[in-house]
Parts: structure tokens; sequence; C-alpha cells
């Protein structure tokens, strides 16, 4: 035989050399694709995550804006339940009160009623009898 010839034992060495060499790279690609997978399930999750901020950001400025509208209304109650604001409502309140009393001795005068009250009505009604007087 004449060279270049190959044994038995270096051709068995070859072969397992080219077999290790492309399990290698079966390994290679596997591991390839599950990387891959992996990055476009965490590229999905942070998408994901990141619409969830934006809504909560939206919710969280919402509500940021109800606080201050609800801090701006209490400070207006208080305001209102201040000394001052109880002072000038009661003043308000005796005014009113002097008022109506004037409107009713005017709306009484302007009828003709007596200034005690009202009298007993016997005098221009003949038969009147009083219903408590009766029962006694």
């Amino acid at each position: 035989m004449k060279r270049p010839f190959v044994t038995r034992a270096r051709h068995a060495a070859a072969l397992a050399e080219t077999e290790r060499i492309r399990s290698e790279r079966d390994q290679f690609k596997t591991d390839r694709n599950a990387a891959q997978a992996a990055a476009r399930t965490a590229a999905r999750q942070f998408a994901e995550a990141d619409e969830e901020r934006t809504a909560l950001t939206l919710v969280n400025a919402r509500l940021t804006d109800d606080l201050t509208t609800a801090r701006e209304q209490l400070a207006e109650a208080r305001a209102l339940l201040s000394d001052g604001a109880i002072a000038e409502v009661r003043a308000q309140a005796r005014r009113d009160k002097r008022r109506a009393d004037r409107l009713q001795k005017e709306l009484d005068d302007a009828t003709f009623l007596p200034v005690g009250g009202i009298e007993q009505s016997q005098r221009w009604q003949p038969g009147y009898v009083d219903p408590k007087a009766g029962t006694s």
C-alpha cells in the first residue's frame, strides 16, 4: 500500500472527532434557539411590564389630580368653617330673622290682624259654641 493510507485507529479517531464536533454544533444550535426563545419571552414580558407601568403611571396621575382637588375642597371647607365665617353666618341669620319678623308684622298690618293675636269669633258668630267648653 502506498502512502498516504490511514490506519483503522486513525480513521476511528477522525470519525469520533467529527461526531464530537457535530454534537457540539447541534448543542450550540439548541442552546442558541433556547436563548433566542428566552430573549423573545423576556422582551414580551418587558413590553407587558412597560405597558402596565404606563397604565399605572396614568392611574397615578389621575389619583394625584383627584387628591389635589380633594385637598383644595378640604381647604375651602375649612375656610368656611373658620371662626370668622361662622360669625358671619350667624350675623346673616340674625339679619334674616329680623327681616322675616318685620315682613310678618307688615303682613299682619296689611290684613288688619290685631296686635294681640286672633280674637275669638263669638262676637260675630252668635250660635258658636267652643268645642272645648262643651266637653267639660
